[in-house]
């Protein structure tokens, strides 16, 4: 026991935090690490486009990065409240209703853009109402008793400010203006069933109407563009809070340093970068959910 008694002492001053050093937070390192994307398009699409920022995550971070399937916008969300997320993209509407029920998320990156025929600016994009460019009516007004389709319910341009817009400019509610109103899922499927004739008008993003031109599943002679919103921040990359700052790190250097891995990608969806976001970038939108 006197031999013991050093080394048991020994033992216990090493266990214990150095003299003034706060003791260290909790952190997460997840192996995998889990990524979602709000569904704005066909999900096999998008899975295949966002490939090469999968592997160049995973050859930052070091682990396997799993793209867990999103079927709405709202299963992303409870992903991260529920901790099941680690990094997701966003869109705007859908961060600020995370925001609103507790997510403890960060913005890390958002888009930059080249500018399209609907999308003037390369930083931000806009919410666009389009019909067929046959279609008797040549405003919101004159589409009362038109079928409408909007995207997804927490999509920010698909539906979360086109159900501001209408009563505004009409004096009557959205439902009450359209005489069916159906949701699509994406933006793709919103402005293929606008462009087939399924329903008379949608609310969309105006860069997914750029990237259809672009993949060659519309022309823009085929629709007209009857009211545009005010400019919106692009999509925001946001991580959960509890992850480990090496961890966070890497991620935020896999958009914000050099990108050259992912050149195919952001020529693909038509992008030209990463831009750091942050949480002032949100304000207005955030203040949509009070």
């Amino acid at each position: 026991m006197r031999f013991l008694a050093p080394v048991l002492s020994l033992i216990l001053l090493l266990s214990l935090p150095a003299h003034g050093a706060a003791p260290q937070p909790h952190c997460e390192d997840p192996r995998p690490l889990r990524l979602a994307l709000v569904p704005v398009k066909n999900t096999q699409t998008q899975a295949r486009q966002y490939r090469p920022l999968i592997r160049a995550l995973e050859a930052a971070t070091g682990r396997r990065v799993h793209a867990a399937p999103a079927t709405s916008y709202g299963t992303v969300i409870e992903g991260l409240l529920a901790g099941d997320i680690d990094l997701a993209e966003l869109g705007p509407a859908s961060y600020a209703i995370a925001m609103v029920r507790g997510a403890q998320i960060d913005p890390v990156a958002s888009f930059k853009l080249q500018p399209g025929p609907a999308t003037p600016s390369s930083r931000a994009y806009h919410s666009v109402l389009i019909t067929q460019s046959a279609h008797p009516a040549k405003s919101l007004a004159q589409l009362r008793g038109s079928t409408l389709s909007l995207t997804d319910p927490a999509s920010t341009s698909g539906a979360v400010l086109p159900r501001q817009a209408v009563p505004r400019l009409t004096g009557t509610q959205l439902e009450a203006h359209f005489s069916r109103v159906t949701f699509a899922g994406a933006h793709d499927r919103s402005i293929e069933a606008v462009r087939t004739g399924r329903v008379d008008a949608t609310f969309v993003a105006s860069n997914a109407v750029d990237e259809a031109v672009r993949r060659g599943t519309l022309r823009m002679d085929e629709i007209r563009i009857l009211w545009r919103s005010d400019p919106i921040p692009y999509d925001p990359f946001v991580t959960r809070r509890s992850l480990c700052p090496a961890l966070q790190k890497q991620i935020r250097q896999v958009f914000l340093g050099d990108t050259q891995a992912l050149q195919g990608m952001l020529k693909e969806l038509g992008m030209t970068g990463f831009v750091p976001a942050s949480h002032e970038d949100y304000r207005e939108i955030r203040q949509l959910y009070p």
